[in-house]
Parts: structure tokens; C-alpha cells; sequence
């Protein structure tokens, strides 16, 4: 057999996402594809990776090798799993915090609001989906014509929001894992050498939300709210996503959410608004255990138009904040988790997407 000479650039490679109206079940029941996939805007499309059961056993009377009649791979019960990483635009940003908190509240006028407050975000998923919520999506990777791979029952495991002045022109990036329980690969969820007979969209082309946008940048510190000057920040927030039972094809029947946890990171100027003096001590604030407020706001602060987003968070520093030391002068590096205080959520966020979740 001749070689071949075919050569794929990974730029060639298309990942893209769609909601669910069923738990763990194709979006178009034909497998057609019929309704659009939005493309994902990621520097390289990454393969999902099959986590199953292989089996290799020297077995009694085969002698001193292995026999590769006794291997067992067991597709069924598994999990597969797919890293992103990208810059973020208001629908992917809504439609991924909406995977992650398992809720979302429409306000009317384009404006959505997610929030881990320990009552709202759901413990489990499964079954039908009404309203986009519980949110879970189609995953596709699709390299090339008649290749490709489909999973179905994505949820987001893990997702990490970062906004940095001297990191993509200062907009924000996202990244993180999605987690499915559907890793047998069958014509109702998850499939193999798949072709994608739908469209491709780009969600928000061009549109992003932008640390030179932030209107309110303050941060409480000994006690007080406090206006920063920031240089970075970072938030991750985990939902401990776990596979619950199996049908007869071995898939999951639902997924459990044991626990939500809000972390951080925030990096902020050194100066008479953030010091170690009686007033406005960091130190104190970390060795006293204070619950201080976290306020972001991205555009006037009324989310009434594109790239506008409000960040609220109640947070306690977890270390005690070292000196990230340039020559813009020192700043004040400052761990955190979000915690809930009294009927205060741990953490709200409000952004503008001119999208709905069911139309995703």
C-alpha cells in the first residue's frame, strides 16, 4: 500500500459546541446535524480524550507474555474528558459559566446573571432539559470530512476566567475541562468517524470584554472597600462533577455535583489605598480572617450593551499576599475563595449576551 502524502494543519481543526434538549442525546435525533455548531475560538482544537477501562493480564498457563486475546478495553462507564482554552466573547463566556454553576437567570434585555450562592445551582443533572438549564452540550471535533468525533452530555468541570493588561491586548480568556459520562461510542450520544452535515458559527465575531473597560475596580482591605489599581486577576470555579449510574449502553444516568468552590487570584498596586498601614492593611486582612467584597464592573456598570459584565464577590484571602515586584512599581499578589456571607452570594456574575442559552 502507497504512503499518503495528505498533510492536516492543525489549524484546520474545527471544535465547536450545542446545546442539549435531552441529557446525553444528539441535539438532531437523525445524527444529521441539521442545527449549527458554534465554533469554538481556540488557538488549537484539542482531541477529547477516552478515559476507560483497558485491561492488559498475564493470565495462569499463558507463560512468561502476555496474551493479546486477554486484553479487555471497556468503553462503557467511562469518561471522556477535553481541556479549551481561549479568549473569551459574551455567548461562549455565558453558555460555559452556565455549564459550570449549573444556573442562569434571564433579567430581560439581553442580561444574564449566574451566582454560586449554595441554593440555586443545581446537585445533579440528567434527563430533559427545559429552558437550557441544567445546561449540558454536544462536543464536536471534527479534523477533517468523515472524520470526527461527537460527545454528547458535556458539562464544564472546571473553568478559569483571567484578565491580565499585558495578556491578549488585555481582554479576557477562559479555559478549563468539559467532562462527559458518555464514553461509548453509539448512534444515540457519543460517536466516531463522524460527519457534521450542520453549519458552523462564530459566536460574538470580534466581540470581547476588555480589562480597559472596568469602570469599578474595588476590593475590600482591613475592613473597608478600597478603589485599586489592578493588574490582574483571576477566577476558577470547580463543580466536583462525578458520573452517577449506567444505562444499558454503560452510559451515565445522571451527574452529581458534590460541592461548588469559587478560588482566585488578584493582583493590585501598592500604594496608600493597599498597604500595611493601621487603615488599610492586607496583612490584617488575611490574619483576622475579614470577609471583604470583590467589585469588577466592565463597562458604566449597567450591563446594557455588548462587552459589559459585572463581577460581585464576597471573599476571604487564603495566604498572605507577597509582592509581585516590576518596574511599574510593587503590587500585592492576593489569593482568595469566594464564601457565602449571611444571605450574600459567594459570587455574581452579570453580562450582556445578545443570545439566549436556547438558542445556543
Amino acid at each position: 500500500m502507497a504512503i499518503s502524502t495528505d498533510v492536516i494543519p492543525i489549524s484546520n481543526v474545527k471544535m465547536g459546541i450545542k446545546s442539549e434538549t435531552t441529557f446525553g442525546t444528539g441535539l438532531d435525533s437523525s445524527g444529521a446535524d441539521g442545527t449549527a455548531y458554534r465554533q469554538l475560538p481556540v488557538l488549537q482544537a484539542t482531541k477529547p480524550t477516552f478515559n476507560v477501562t483497558r485491561e492488559s493480564r498475564l493470565l495462569s498457563g499463558r507463560g512468561t507474555v502476555k496474551n493479546a486475546a486477554d486484553t479487555i478495553v471497556t468503553a462503557k462507564n467511562g469518561t471522556v474528558s477535553c481541556p479549551f482554552d481561549m479568549v473569551a466573547t459574551p455567548e461562549l463566556l455565558l453558555q460555559h459559566l452556565a455549564m459550570v454553576t449549573n444556573t442562569y437567570n434571564a433579567d430581560g434585555s439581553d442580561v444574564y446573571t449566574v451566582e454560586i450562592d449554595g441554593t440555586n445551582n443545581s446537585t445533579s443533572v440528567g434527563g430533559s432539559i427545559s429552558g437550557a438549564e441544567p445546561h449540558t452540550v454536544n462536543l464536536a471535533y471534527y479534523p477533517k470530512a468523515a472524520e470526527g468525533i461527537k460527545v454528547a452530555g458535556c458539562t464544564v468541570s472546571d473553568l478559569t476566567i483571567g484578565g491580565d493588561f499585558g495578556t491578549s491586548g488585555g481582554n479576557l480568556t477562559m479555559s478549563g475541562n468539559y467532562f462527559s459520562g458518555f464514553a461509548n461510542p453509539i448512534s444515540t450520544g457519543s460517536v466516531l468517524e463522524q460527519t457534521f452535515d450542520g453549519t458552523w458559527v462564530e459566536p460574538d465575531a470580534g466581540v470581547f470584554i476588555n480589562m480597559g473597560s472596568l469602570s469599578t475596580k474595588q476590593l475590600g482591605v482591613d475592613g473597608a472597600d478600597q478603589d485599586m489599581i489592578l493588574k490582574s486577576f483571576s477566577l476558577n470555579i470547580t463543580n466536583g462533577v462525578n458520573r452517577v449510574g449506567s444505562n444499558t449502553n454503560g452510559d451515565a444516568e445522571a451527574y452529581a455535583f458534590p460541592e461548588y468552590v469559587a478560588t482566585g487570584n488578584i493582583v493590585v498596586k501598592y500604594d496608600s489605598e493597599f498597604s500595611l498601614s493601621a487603615a488599610d492593611n492586607v496583612l490584617q486582612s488575611f490574619l483576622d480572617g475579614q470577609t471583604c467584597t470583590l467589585g469588577l464592573k466592565f463597562g458604566d456598570g449597567t450591563v446594557s450593551s455588548e462587552s459589559e459584565m459585572n463581577i460581585l464577590a464576597e471573599l476571604q484571602y487564603t495566604g498572605d499576599p507577597t509582592q509581585d515586584i516590576s518596574e511599574n512599581g510593587i503590587f500585592w499578589n492576593i489569593p482568595f475563595e469566594c464564601v457565602q456571607n449571611s444571605s450574600t452570594e459567594a459570587l455574581k456574575i452579570s453580562l450582556f449576551s445578545g443570545t439566549n442559552l436556547t438558542a445556543m
